[in-house]
């Protein structure tokens, strides 16, 4: 199955362009080129070889557009009733809302949308196509292409095919093609779930064992597998025996220093609170601490003072926020502010004055000249001082 995008099909871009050719087909034996790139690969290669041969009978290449001869019969009568009225400003086609669109997926390759125009009783069936050069005029290379043309009344031979969206083709598509497979369920292991439990036993058994000692583990209890001659044979008397004379008189010996053991008089219970942290204090230790330095102690204090006057010779001066290259950089910046400021008023004034010279009616020659006599007034004050 294809894994690019496919875009719903937009009925006010796809279907106006194929109407506005279908009425050519009772003026001209050979298709308009303005339809050739609305076919879909195949559908175009038909039209191309076999349009203009007199078997197409009447219609023309209008019957080419329908794989059945049957379904091609009743184009021509459908297109002949067509009245087709173009707006009078835009010169497009006024049609009505199609809203009833169907898919379905023919195969993993072929996804195709029918749009059921009820105002002309026509079923133009698309494609959607994907590196199709010849047909870029709507959307580029991948779009829907006409890959047929009905009348409306036959959407009623394959009506149970179409579906209302993309997914729900596709969805028909796979439980067609891949039917349920029947399910396997995995046995549960009877040998694990027997283990744990025999394990949740022997720890429970710690509470209900007198005095807190140790437990002995249970035999564990057989399987509901059949046995086998080798490794499911049931443990003999003698077995048993010897079993529980471990448990009894072994097993205690082995665990004579349990922690759990060493209290018997409290209750029957693994919770005694404040026993693991005071066996993790312990005893105080009142043994005197050892020296930390081994060496001598003047050889010490040698050591320190003259670190400490390293300390003092190597601190470096504090700098300080007011230096001489700050204040110079502060001093040349708010320089240049002034003078952008400056320049940038002396501009204001001279436009304020020329638009008051020209609002009294006084020409450019007369307010430069103006302007030159002060200049020139300015240049003998600066004389002057």
């Amino acid at each position: 199955m294809s894994t690019s995008i496919v875009t719903p099909p937009e009925p006010r871009t796809l279907f106006p362009p194929l109407l506005a050719c279908l009425p050519t087909a009772f003026m001209s034996p050979r298709p308009p080129p303005a339809l050739l790139p609305l076919l879909s690969p195949i559908l175009r290669q038909r039209v191309n070889l076999l349009a203009g041969n007199t078997s197409s009978g009447q219609g023309g290449w209008l019957n080419l557009l329908s794989w059945s001869s049957s379904r091609s019969s009743k184009l021509g009568g459908k297109v002949e009733n067509l009245q087709l009225e173009a707006h009078p400003v835009s010169g497009e086609l006024e049609l009505e809302d199609i809203d009833k669109i169907s898919y379905r997926r023919v195969d993993e390759e072929t996804l195709q949308c029918c749009l059921q125009v009820e105002e002309f009783g026509l079923l133009p069936v698309y494609v959607w196509c994907e590196n199709d050069a010849d047909g870029g005029q709507l959307g580029g290379a991948s779009g829907w292409r006409l890959a047929e043309l009905r009348a409306l009344e036959d959407l009623s031979d394959d009506v149970s095919q179409w579906t209302d969206s993309i997914a729900a083709a596709n969805d028909a598509f796979e439980s067609k093609s891949h039917p349920n497979a029947p399910t396997f369920t995995i046995p549960q292991q009877a040998t694990a779930e027997d283990d744990d439990d025999d394990d949740d036993d022997y720890w429970a058994s710690y509470d209900r064992t007198p005095n807190n000692r140790t437990p002995a583990r249970t035999p564990k209890r057989a399987s509901p597998a059949p046995a086998t001659a080798s490794s499911n044979l049931a443990p003999t008397n003698d077995e048993l025996e010897y079993f529980a004379r471990y448990a009894a008189e072994v097993q205690p010996a082995l665990d004579d220093h349990d922690p759990d053991e060493e209290h018997p008089e409290t209750a029957d219970s693994t919770l005694r609170g404040g026993e693991l942290s005071a066996k993790q204090i312990g005893e105080p230790n009142t043994n005197p601490a050892p020296p930390m330095f081994a060496a001598d102690s003047n050889e010490l204090n040698n050591t320190f003072q003259a670190q400490t006057q390293n300390q003092e010779l190597e601190a470096p001066r504090p700098t300080s926020p007011g230096s001489s290259v700050d204040v110079l950089e502060r001093g040349a910046e708010d320089m240049t502010r002034a003078e952008i400021g400056v320049k940038q008023f002396i501009s204001t004034e001279m436009k304020s004055m020329f638009r008051l010279a020209r609002s009294v009616g006084m020409g450019r020659e007369e307010f430069e000249r103006i302007i030159k006599t002060e200049i020139d007034v300015l240049s003998m004050l600066e004389a002057d001082d």
